[in-house]
């Protein structure tokens, strides 16, 4: 599980510097289709939109393994913390998504950057608890 943690921290750290070098560098043109005609636009012309959502992808797969392994575990702290990880995760898609599908709508990138730190917060908590149950385990039984 600490791998998980580890990668994902590594992940989302890459994911928010590339996200915000394009909402601030990018100039990226206002579209009127929607949905996925949109979102495959600007990932056919724009190479760092197109990694950003690469990058969350394998950060959702990441965050969808850890909550598996969470309920694995059966330790409620990281069941919690695996549930509001995903949840943080899928927050951040889905204003990524409303971001570029509403013009660039400064709202959304604020969601999506609230929910990033969400998840950092939540994962950084997880190795914590990861570290607590590693030294209870650890430790000789008297």
């Amino acid at each position: 599980m600490r791998t998980h943690v580890m990668i994902f921290l590594a992940l989302i750290i890459v994911q928010f510097w590339l996200g915000m070098t394009i909402n601030l560098e990018l100039t990226l043109p206002s579209l009127n289709s929607g949905g996925m005609t949109a979102l495959a636009f600007y990932a056919a012309h724009y190479w760092p939109v197109l990694v950003h959502i690469l990058i969350g992808i394998t950060i959702l797969v990441v965050s969808l393994s850890f909550m598996v392994q969470s309920f694995r575990s059966h330790s409620r702290a990281l069941i919690v913390i695996g549930i509001v990880g995903l949840a943080a995760v899928i927050g951040a898609i889905y204003n990524g998504i409303a971001f570029l599908l509403s013009n660039q709508f400064f709202g959304n990138s604020i969601g999506m950057a609230m929910s990033a730190v969400s998840a950092i917060v939540a994962y950084a908590v997880a190795l914590y608890y990861i570290g607590s149950i590693s030294s209870e385990s650890a430790a000789p039984r008297i």
